[in-house]
């Protein structure tokens, strides 16, 4: 095992979600567990404790890190028309479900135990992903009000996401083998279009 002094608060936390992150994409969060973490790492399972509250905890520093991940991408393309930005923002959504679908599964997976409440901090950033949907859809329609604003684009996301699940658990296949892609691009430029409009 690691000694006590070996890494700072910051590096172990650093060490312990990579750690999740890795054992989440090779065994899914079902098998999860604090020793598992801190066997992959070479600390003890109470070194973990000191850096983190509990596997809730944990996991949520997990998720963040996918959160960022994917916020960093769609930033990627932040100019330009909204049907492009959004557009953008999509793809980056439905390529982060196929391509690291346990990483992103356990975003939507995790249930907070005896019902705790989800921390602030971690609130702000899925809250910053749904203020970037809403800049894009109060640029194609200025005026309405900002719960309509509110209301669209969690409308939008919500089908979004609904294709990116149907996507990562292969079940496109019930709806003829229709490409993602394509389902997504239909949907963006109908529901963006009927809605501006």
């Amino acid at each position: 095992m690691a000694r006590r002094n070996q890494h700072s608060r910051e590096e172990l936390q650093a060490l312990a979600v990579h750690a999740v992150r890795e054992l989440v994409a090779e065994q899914g969060l079902a098998k999860l567990s604090v020793r598992k973490v801190a066997e992959r790492i070479r600390y003890t399972p109470g070194m973990l404790y000191h850096v983190f509250a509990n596997l809730d905890d944990l996991i949520l520093h997990a998720n963040a890190a996918t959160l960022d991940a994917l916020l960093a991408e769609i930033e990627t393309v932040s100019t330009g028309s909204p049907q492009r930005v959004l557009h953008h923002m999509a793809s980056a959504y439905l390529a982060l479900a196929r391509e690291q679908t346990a990483l992103w599964q356990m975003v939507f997976m995790h249930r907070m135990q005896k019902a705790a409440p989800v921390p602030d901090w971690y609130q702000q950033r899925t809250a910053s992903l749904f203020a970037r949907v809403e800049r894009q859809m109060a640029r194609l329609a200025e005026g309405l009000s900002d719960s309509a604003i509110h209301l669209a684009a969690r409308t939008l996301w919500s089908s979004v996401h609904g294709i990116a699940v149907l996507a990562a658990e292969n079940k496109l296949d019930v709806a003829g083998d229709v490409d993602e892609q394509a389902m997504l691009d239909s949907l963006l430029e109908n529901y963006l279009n009927s809605w501006a409009g």
